[in-house]
């Protein structure tokens, strides 16, 4: 029996509540204490939470199970449906009755061949979502609710901030205001992002994939977690790792087990500042980068092509969980061509086989770009972002400095 298994059987014998929800803050050797939220709760922080002591050297390690665009469920955020896709728009062009015509059976061979001819420039050179710069398309209609999650990113009345651009803040579905979030706003009404019940689009479940497989897979390590009421220097390890998780029956993340953190291209390596008040850490705003891998046997290499989640002034806001995990959110400005950069690798296949209209979609993301601004076009070329993701207690190795041994926390 290895020491993890002994471990847990062990607290299984002591705790006879150890198998249950809180085996995971006990696995770190936490008893259980109350910590009472500051009266005016701002998102992501507890409610009523009862959580454990701090570990007693002040280091907790996490790997990062859940990381998807946090979509507020239903359907009235997009009165006017789902952005249309691209055989969709070619019909929109034609008389009612052509349109009508084409749709027939008969007629399907013709109908592919017309609307496929939309996704490329004279001569087949180009294509709308390898260079979507390229197509004229008018950009197709956002979120029109004012509920949406995400993070105060520039901490002013809106087009106050001199980095950014006016917008149309959000308010969370718990009530906090001054919500910076306009990636959502743009693509918010995709198919990827909200299907067609107004619940779950692709990404609810290609996205966990990604991280399941150890292409994507992040982790947390913290150090100076001295209190859960108060700590004023957290140092915040957030990185990629090589190692694939090992999952259960139901594809959940089991909690401890040992992960290395690599900063060897194309995994990144980031080190913020943070601090906790009340069970709830945030950050201070910094550059956080984080690889992705579109695709497999892409041109680059066996895993696919590569790219990466770039926050600037991108910061973290996460809640202690009494199980021992942690939810909440990522957030920042993202260069614009990035949020699209899954159907731009994809190029041809992208527009001709999903349908995606990635000209109309960097148009939609330009309409509402709201940070990196320009100061002497006055131009936005970046947008805010958040990203909801949970995290399940785990042993982190971090990169061992030059002649040291490499630490590992938990």
């Amino acid at each position: 029996m290895n020491d993890w298994t002994t471990h847990r059987a062990n607290l299984r014998r002591i705790w006879p509540f150890a198998a249950g929800a809180l085996t995971a803050a006990m696995l770190a050797g936490w008893s259980i204490v109350s910590i009472v939220p500051s009266p005016a709760r701002a998102v992501g922080e507890p409610v009523n939470h009862t959580l454990p002591p701090p570990p007693k050297d002040g280091v907790m390690g996490f790997v990062i199970e859940n990381f998807v665009p946090p979509v507020v469920q239903g359907k009235d955020a997009c009165p006017h449906g789902l952005a249309p896709r691209l055989k969709d728009e070619f019909l929109a062009t034609l008389p009612a009755e052509e349109a009508a015509r084409l749709r027939l059976k008969a007629n399907e061979k013709e109908f592919a061949e017309r609307w496929h001819a939309m996704a490329f420039g004279p001569g087949n050179e180009t294509n709308i979502c390898s260079q979507p710069e390229m197509f004229s398309r008018p950009p197709f209609p956002g979120v029109e609710s004012r509920t949406g999650w995400g993070l105060d990113l520039n901490g002013k009345a809106s087009g106050a901030d001199p980095d950014g651009c006016a917008h149309d803040e959000f308010q969370t579905p718990t009530g906090e205001q001054g919500i910076d979030n306009q990636e959502y706003r743009a693509m918010g009404c995709t198919l990827e992002w909200r299907g067609v019940d107004g619940i779950g689009g692709d990404n609810q479940t290609g996205m966990r994939q990604f991280h399941a497989s150890g292409e994507w897979t992040q982790l947390l390590l913290l150090r100076g977690v001295t209190s859960f009421v108060k700590a004023d220097n957290v140092e915040v390890i957030y990185a990629n790792t090589p190692d694939r998780p090992t999952l259960d029956s139901k594809g959940h993340f089991l909690p401890g087990m040992s992960f290395s953190v690599s900063d060897k291209p194309p995994r990144h390596r980031n080190v913020l500042h943070g601090r906790i008040r009340n069970g709830v850490l945030t950050t201070d705003p910094a550059e956080i980068e984080l690889t992705q891998t579109w695709g497999q046997g892409g041109a680059r290499d066996i895993r696919g092509n590569r790219s990466s989640y770039h926050y600037l002034k991108g910061r973290l806001r996460l809640e202690f969980q009494p199980d021992g995990s942690l939810k909440g959110l990522v957030g920042g400005y993202r260069p614009l061509i990035d949020v699209i950069i899954s159907p731009a690798l994809g190029g041809a296949g992208s527009a001709l086989a999903a349908g995606i209209d990635c000209a109309a979609e960097l148009a939609t993301l330009k309409k509402y770009a709201d940070g990196m601004r320009d100061p002497q076009s006055g131009q936005c070329h970046g947008i805010s972002s958040a990203m909801r993701l949970s995290a399940v207690p785990a042993f982190v190795n971090d990169v061992p400095k030059a002649g040291a041994k490499r630490e590992t926390a938990r």
